[in-house]
C-alpha cells in the first residue's frame, strides 16, 4: 500500500514521504501522508470510476473564492492537471484542524460555518453539473429517501416504525410537489461533522470531501448540516441549531419557499442516517464501525424528536 502512494506521490514530486495512514471513506481509498514538504490528502477510486474528475473538478471551482478553507489541488507533472496519469487519484494539501464532532460548537462557530456555506454556494453556483459528472441524486441525497421506505421494518429503532414512515410521507406530501420550484445547483450536500474541520479558538479551517455532491435545491445543503448539527446536540431546537439555521438562511439566501421546508428535510436526513446506514453495515460488516459512526445519535435524535412530537399530541 504505502510503495503504490509514493510512486503516485512522485508523480506530484513528492519524494520524501515520512509516512502513510490509511483512513475510513465512503466509496473511495483515501490515505493521510506527512511528507517533508507537507501533510498531504491523497484519494483514489476505482479504475473507471468519475469521481476523482468530479471532486477535482469541484474544488477547482469552489477555490475561486479567495476566503474559502479548502484543500489545494496539487498538479500532476505527467498531465498538468490534478488527475493522476491513469485518472483514478487526486493530492491535495491537508487542512489543518480537527473534524467539528470533536470542537466545542458555538454560535461563533455556525455562524462562521453559515458564512462558508455561503460562499461555496457562490462559488459553485455556475457549476456545470453535466461536464463535472456531477449526479442529480445519490444514496445520501434527500430526494432518495422515498427509497428507503422498505428498510424501515428492517432497521428502524424500536417503536419508531410509524414516525419513519410520516417522515417519508411528508417528503412526498410537502417537499416533492415543490421541488421543482425551488432554486437548484450543485451543492456539497455533505457538510457533516467529519467534513468540517476547525482550529482551536473556534475558526472554520477546512471545507472538504466533495464526494456526494449533487444538482439539487441549494436548501438540502443547509438542511443536511442542520441535521448533523441536531445529532451533536441531541435536539433540533437547540440553540446551536437555531443560530445555525437563522444565519444559514441569510448567508444562503433562502427565500420564503424554502425556509418552510426545512424541518422536514433535516428529518428526512435523519431518517437516511439511520437506515442507509444500517443497511450499508449489514451488506458490509466489515465496514459497520465507520459506517455506524452516527449511529447512537441519529437514535437519540430520533427519541426525542418523538417524544416532543407525543407531547404535542402530534402522531408519531
Amino acid at each position: 500500500m504505502r510503495e503504490s502512494v509514493e510512486e503516485l506521490l512522485a508523480e506530484y514530486g513528492m519524494y520524501e514521504v515520512l509516512a502513510v495512514t490509511p483512513t475510513a471513506s465512503e466509496a473511495d481509498r483515501t490515505w493521510l501522508v506527512s511528507t517533508r514538504q507537507g501533510d498531504l490528502v491523497v484519494k483514489r477510486s476505482p479504475r473507471g470510476s468519475t469521481a476523482p474528475r468530479t471532486q477535482a473538478g469541484l474544488l477547482a471551482l469552489a477555490a475561486r473564492h479567495p476566503g474559502l478553507p479548502l484543500p489545494l489541488l496539487l498538479t500532476s507533472a505527467v498531465t498538468g492537471t490534478a488527475l493522476s496519469a491513469d485518472g483514478t487519484a487526486y493530492v491535495t494539501t491537508r487542512c489543518p484542524g480537527r473534524p467539528l464532532e470533536a470542537a466545542t460548537v458555538t454560535d461563533g462557530l455556525v455562524s462562521a460555518l453559515a458564512r462558508h456555506q455561503g460562499a461555496l454556494m457562490d462559488a459553485l453556483a455556475d457549476a456545470d453539473a453535466d461536464a463535472l459528472g456531477v449526479p442529480g441524486v445519490n444514496a445520501w441525497s434527500l430526494d432518495a429517501v422515498p427509497d428507503y421506505a422498505p428498510l424501515v421494518d428492517t432497521h428502524a429503532p424500536a417503536g419508531t416504525a410509524g414516525f419513519l414512515r410520516a417522515v417519508i410521507d411528508d417528503y412526498r406530501t410537502t417537499v416533492a410537489p415543490a421541488r421543482a420550484q425551488l432554486p437548484v445547483q450543485v451543492i456539497h450536500a455533505d457538510l457533516n461533522l467529519s467534513n468540517v474541520l476547525v482550529s482551536d479558538d473556534g475558526r472554520v479551517t477546512g471545507i472538504i470531501d466533495f464526494g456526494d455532491a449533487v444538482l439539487a435545491p441549494r436548501v438540502y445543503d443547509v438542511a443536511v448540516t442542520a441535521c448533523y448539527l441536531a445529532l451533536a446536540h441531541g435536539a433540533l431546537d437547540h440553540p446551536v441549531v437555531r443560530t445555525y439555521l437563522d444565519r444559514a438562511a441569510i448567508r444562503c439566501r433562502l427565500g420564503a419557499g424554502e425556509i418552510p421546508l426545512l424541518r422536514t428535510l433535516v428529518l428526512c436526513r435523519l431518517v437516511i442516517v439511520i437506515l442507509l446506514s444500517r443497511e450499508s453495515a449489514r451488506r458490509s460488516p466489515d465496514r459497520a464501525g465507520y459506517v455506524l459512526r452516527y449511529d447512537h445519535l441519529a437514535e437519540r435524535l430520533l427519541a426525542r424528536v418523538i417524544d416532543i412530537e407525543a407531547q404535542k399530541g402530534t402522531p408519531a
